[in-house]
């Protein structure tokens, strides 16, 4: 069985080689150590080790999002707490590909609408709440006046970065990026 300590070696061990992500595999064979990583995502420790372990979580998602599910309740929480802009993009991410669940509904929609409108915040976690945005919709069709009038504001305060642009035109053609 693994330690916090232990893992946060083989992070650091494993950020130093090329293709640092196919460490996934590793959590993928060894689901056991998953709690660890998300642990480290959500850790005090220093950069590389919260983002590294975040980012390793997306391509677990990815692969095998049922592998998460049980953590989904502490993954919301890690991003609603978080202030760590590359832990919450990665967050964004995990969630994408795990099912809405009604704890935690209301503010995690709060949050993503916060995230979006947000003009300091970079640009992918703007683009990654739009996307949870679009994904209530199924539930929550009334919000979609909403967000078309923070599109509106973001077009006309113009200046927007080229991911955005996308992540909007997806948006209101009705496809997503992820």
């Amino acid at each position: 069985m693994f330690e916090v300590s232990e893992m946060e070696q083989l992070v650091l061990a494993r950020a130093k080689t090329p293709h640092f992500t196919a460490f996934h595999v590793f959590f993928l064979e060894n689901p056991q150590a998953i709690p660890f990583l998300i642990e480290l995502a959500f850790s005090a420790k220093q950069h590389p080790v919260p983002a590294y372990s975040a980012w390793l979580l997306v391509h677990i998602a990815k692969a095998k999002p049922q592998l998460l599910y049980k953590f989904q309740a502490h993954l919301e929480d890690g991003l609603l707490q978080t202030s760590k802009h590359d832990v919450q993009r990665s967050m964004l991410v995990v969630l994408l590909h795990l099912p809405l669940r009604r704890q935690n509904e209301g503010v995690l929609l709060e949050l993503y609408f916060t995230i979006f409108q947000d003009q300091d915040l970079k640009v992918a976690n703007r683009v990654y709440a739009l996307y949870h945005l679009k994904k209530m919709l199924k539930k929550y069709p009334e919000i979609d006046t909403e967000i078309k009038a923070q599109i509106s504001i973001i077009q006309e305060l113009g200046d927007m970065k080229p991911a955005l642009k996308i992540g909007i035109r997806n948006y209101l053609k009705g496809t997503t990026g992820y």
